[in-house]
């Protein structure tokens, strides 16, 4: 029976030291994950390119970005100053139309400086909207009257509307008909 416990307590001794050796090698390994790698001229090299890289697609995104808001600011002055061009387009129009009798000669002359000055705008990008028999859209138009025509179409502009790129600087004012013929 001695012999017995003997045999009983060297297997659980070799179990012992066999958990012992497990136990130091996973010791081990957690200490070379920690310890901090010494880095060589390639690892430092290869993170300062990627810096670098990083540093140029920054610089590019900014210089992207500033030459959108430049953009974008050059769109609205130029929008500013076409809207105070628009009253004198509209009175030169009105006045095209009411000229007096007689008056042609002296009004061809007029005539191309007005045409003139709508070509200017329209190469500046300046486009005017298209009204009468278009649907209302709110977005584009502004209903002034409502009277006879079909359903929510437009049927008579009072006053031009124009967008510059997709911007719309002046909305066209509109009468919209209410259904009845």
């Amino acid at each position: 029976m001695n012999h017995k416990k003997d045999q009983k307590s060297d297997s659980e001794e070799n179990d012992l030291v066999e958990k012992i050796k497990k136990a130091k090698k996973n010791a081990e390994k957690r200490e070379e994950k920690t310890e901090p790698k010494e880095e060589t001229p390639l690892d430092e090299l290869t993170q300062m390119t990627e810096t670098a890289k990083r540093a140029m697609a920054d610089l590019q995104n900014l210089k992207r970005r500033q030459e959108e808001e430049k953009s974008y600011w050059i769109r609205m002055a130029n929008a500013d100053l076409m809207k105070k061009i628009l009253p004198i387009v509209d009175n030169l129009d009105l006045a095209k139309k009411h000229m007096p009798e007689g008056a042609e000669g002296w009004y061809k002359g007029i005539e191309m400086s007005i045409n003139q000055m709508q070509q200017a705008l329209q190469d500046s990008g300046l486009t005017p909207l298209e009204t009468v028999g278009q649907p209302f859209d709110p977005d584009v138009h502004e209903a002034i009257a409502q009277g006879p025509g079909n359903k929510d179409e437009v049927v008579e502009e009072f006053e031009k509307g124009y967008k510059l790129g997709d911007f719309i600087i002046r909305h066209a004012k509109v009468k919209v008909g209410d259904g009845t013929k």
